[in-house]
């Protein structure tokens, strides 16, 4: 599937089932139960996992930029 650009700033590229995204390599197919259901709650939970991670980095990273600030301005 490639998709369409409609202006000449958008960015170019395609979708391929087997590329790469930020939580790694996609599925060539999905598994389907009878019930039409095709999320897998493995995937979805690394996903989370992956979502808390980054979080709780970016929280750590203004927790301490903040206190080096209250340092700075004599408040600590």
């Amino acid at each position: 599937m490639t998709l369409a650009a409609t202006t000449p700033g958008h960015i170019g590229g395609g979708l391929s089932l087997g590329g790469t995204s930020k939580f790694g390599t996609q599925k060539a197919g999905y598994e389907v139960r009878p019930t039409g259901n095709s999320v897998s709650l493995e995937d979805e939970m690394m996903k989370v996992a992956s979502n808390q991670m980054e979080y709780q980095a970016a929280t750590a990273l203004y927790t301490r930029s903040l206190t080096l600030l209250k340092v700075a301005l004599g408040k600590r």
